[in-house]
Order: structure tokens, then C-alpha cells, then sequence
């Protein structure tokens, strides 16, 4: 017989709970850092930790909302899930593309980021393998990391310390911070680059009303650093082969 207690629970609070075991789950056994230790192939082990993030941040819940809450689509659409402010997103993205381009191109120059990105560097081993690897990236880790902290923990903290300016800046800080100490362990330039544009990306999420033009940007971010990364790595590969 179930308890009472846990008949009363809504469904926005276990869409909570599958988060912090979700939040758990990718966090230890599903971390990158751990399926390195059980595969060589880091090109095989990172393209399992995309997906795993996907299914544990992003399908559990979707699913979860949809057969669980009273008005699903338009809960996803509360949640970012819409095209939203639609002119002022592409402005947006228009305004954000160059100033992107010039922030990877400085940080690529950067010793640890170099290290650090691509995640797998048995991405770099050919173009084709490269592109795989950004595809499962994009679509398998940044709309995921987008819907969580984006969607899910942004727009439902403002519904619940309500639409005013106090509780929006405190939701948009509370999502920036959750979001920072995720990366404690990479580049401290990144830590500091996650800090300032997850509370840039809730702005636009807020303004907007959509994740969707999050998603686009902060891919733009990851998959820009990789690119120039990769191509910068065998243009070195083919000047020493030269000179060899």
C-alpha cells in the first residue's frame, strides 16, 4: 500500500526528485571520468556520456511531464520550449555569433583549454569522426544541459518565488551557480566563462521565453572551441610532416 505522503506529492515535485537522481546518476556512474576508466576508446566513452545526459536530463523528464502533468505541452512550453520572443531571439543570436567567434578563437590559444577540449581526442583522428562527435554533442548534451538549467530549474524557480524582479534575479543566480559547480575541475578560465554566461543565457532564456536560442549559442561556444581546436591540431600534424 503506498503512503499517503507519497500519493500528496505533486508532479512538479518528483520532476525534482528524477532530477537529483538524474544530477546523481550522470555525476558518478555515468560521469565522463568514470567510463574512462572502463574504456580505452575515450571517442566511445564520451559519446555514451552524451547520451546518457540526454536520457537522465532531459527524456525522463520529458516523458515524465507528458504523462504525468495535467496540461503537458503547455508545461514544455513554460519551460522554454517554444520559439517565445522569436525576432528579439534572432537579434540576439545575430548579436552573439561574432562576439562567440572572437572569444573561442582567444580561448583556444589558451594552454588548459587546448587540453581540455575536445573532450575526445580520438575525435580529432579523422573529419568524419570529428563531425559525429559534434553532432551527438549538440544534440545529445546542450539541449539537455539547456532544458535543465535553462528550462526546467530557471522558469519553474520564477514560478515559484513568483514573476517579480527580486524572484527572476534570484532564480537566474540560483541556476548559475548549480551550472558553475558542474565544471569545478575543468580550466579555471572556463569556470569563470560558466559563471558569466550562465547568467547571461538566463537573460535571454527569461526575455526570450525559450531555451532554443540558448541551445544554439552555447553549441556555438562548445562546437566552435572544438573546431578551431581540431583544425589548428592538423594543420600543426601536416606542417611537421612537411618539415619531417
Amino acid at each position: 500500500m503506498i503512503p499517503d505522503f507519497l500519493t500528496d506529492i505533486s508532479p512538479h515535485s518528483w520532476l525534482l526528485v528524477i532530477y537529483a537522481v538524474g544530477f546523481a546518476l550522470i555525476s558518478s556512474f555515468f560521469h565522463y571520468r568514470n567510463l574512462l576508466k572502463n574504456h580505452t576508446d575515450d571517442f566511445k566513452s564520451f559519446i555514451r556520456y552524451f547520451i546518457s545526459f540526454f536520457v537522465l536530463l532531459f527524456a525522463i523528464p520529458f516523458v515524465f511531464i507528458l504523462l504525468s502533468f495535467p496540461q503537458p505541452l503547455e508545461t514544455l512550453r513554460g519551460l522554454g520550449l517554444q520559439f517565445g520572443e522569436f525576432n528579439l531571439g534572432v537579434m540576439i543570436i545575430l548579436i552573439g555569433i561574432p562576439i562567440i567567434a572572437v572569444l573561442a578563437y582567444i580561448s583556444t590559444k589558451h594552454p588548459a583549454i587546448k587540453e581540455q577540449y575536445p573532450f575526445s581526442k580520438q575525435a580529432c583522428d579523422n573529419p568524419r569522426k570529428f563531425v559525429v562527435y559534434e553532432i551527438f554533442y549538440l544534440i545529445f548534451y546542450y539541449s539537455a544541459w539547456e532544458f535543465t538549467f535553462r528550462g526546467v530549474l530557471l522558469f519553474s524557480l520564477i514560478e515559484l518565488m513568483g514573476e517579480n524582479s527580486t524572484g527572476i534575479i534570484v532564480a537566474i543566480l540560483i541556476q548559475t551557480i548549480i551550472a558553475t559547480v558542474y565544471h569545478l575541475g575543468h580550466p579555471h578560465m572556463e569556470i569563470l566563462g560558466a559563471l558569466v554566461g550562465s547568467v547571461i543565457f538566463g537573460i535571454i532564456a527569461y526575455a526570450t521565453q525559450s531555451i532554443l536560442y540558448t541551445i544554439f549559442l552555447h553549441a556555438l561556444i562548445g562546437i566552435l572551441n572544438d573546431t578551431i581546436i581540431y583544425l589548428r591540431y592538423h594543420r600543426n600534424k601536416k606542417r611537421d610532416q612537411v618539415h619531417s
